[in-house]
């Protein structure tokens, strides 16, 4: 789990996400600059925690009465835990609809047929606050897969001071059984906001999801996807192209992949290469030079 402080230190340096609504800016032909690529590195770091959360064990279940006193489907406990706030610190207030007796899993994968969790948290000045709904693709069978959508997810950090700052979170997932492996659809919009503006990353992919193991599909597995990825900066959009080689999934991990490649590319040829070594080991270069 990444620790608050490291979160803030990004914010000092003035990272954040991308407005799904924000405009103005066109696609440059610019290369991506080193200090663009520094930044757009630890965009890429601090939001892995967001992907690998959003693929977990339908079958498992997070109890805990640090979350509003609920019991979780697991993808949605997990994109809670990822904002790095102390479970033993939590203080919630938190909703399900419908009510627990109430909902639908004729599967009895723990994945509701459809639910949607209020959350409103807080660690001293530190507060979460939003939804997220998931749904199962079919109640009838326990392999079918599931959606998880955020909604106004929002962690902040000095809540109510002069100097707030937080992130954003604009996630879709969608996680479709196609027979034997997952086609895992993610809409991803990331924002880290602070006194030096906003700025971050946006992009919708398609990646193939290969089990290690049919039977429990979630545990760990490989991901393969290619497509483009924008980064803006206060004056610039970037459009990069990027390619995803033998990612790594293992659910023991709440922090990165832990194997394998993702690649980005800009319109002049600039690579900028993140290789997971294990889980939270992760060397990233640009142009073959470490950043």
């Amino acid at each position: 789990m990444v620790h608050l402080h490291q979160l803030r230190s990004v914010l000092v340096i003035g990272l954040a996400g991308l407005l799904a609504a924000c405009g103005g800016l066109q696609p440059t032909t610019e290369p991506l600059s080193r200090a663009d690529a520094q930044k757009l590195r630890d965009s890429l770091l601090q939001s892995n925690k967001y992907l690998v959360a959003a693929i977990a064990h339908p079958s498992g279940v997070v109890t805990t009465s640090s979350v509003g006193g609920l019991n979780l489907p697991t993808p949605v406990a997990n994109l809670i835990l990822a904002s790095g706030l102390d479970p033993q610190a939590i203080n919630c207030t938190a909703s399900e609809t419908p009510p627990r007796a109430q909902q639908q899993d004729l599967d009895n994968d723990k994945i509701p047929l459809q639910a949607s969790y209020a959350v409103d948290c807080t660690v001293g000045d530190t507060r979460l606050k939003g939804g997220i709904v998931i749904k199962d693709k079919n109640d009838n069978d326990p392999r079918s897969g599931y959606t998880v959508n955020t909604d106004q997810y929002e962690l902040t950090f000095n809540t109510g001071k002069f100097n707030e700052s937080g992130i954003k979170l604009d996630l879709d997932v969608d996680v479709t059984w196609s027979n034997p492996d997952y086609a895992v659809r993610y809409n991803f919009n990331f924002e880290i906001y602070g006194s030096d503006g906003r700025f971050g990353t946006t992009y919708a992919y398609t990646a193939t999801y290969v089990p290690d193991n049919a039977q429990t599909p979630f545990t760990a597995g490989t991901l393969n996807y290619d497509g483009s990825l924008d980064f803006r900066t206060a004056t610039r959009l970037y459009r990069l192209s990027g390619k995803a080689t033998a990612l790594k999934f293992s659910n023991t991990c709440k922090e990165t992949f832990v194997g394998g490649s993702w690649s980005l590319e800009d319109t002049r040829g600039n690579k900028l290469l993140v290789v997971y070594n294990a889980c939270n080991n992760v060397t990233v270069t640009y142009n073959g030079e470490a950043l």
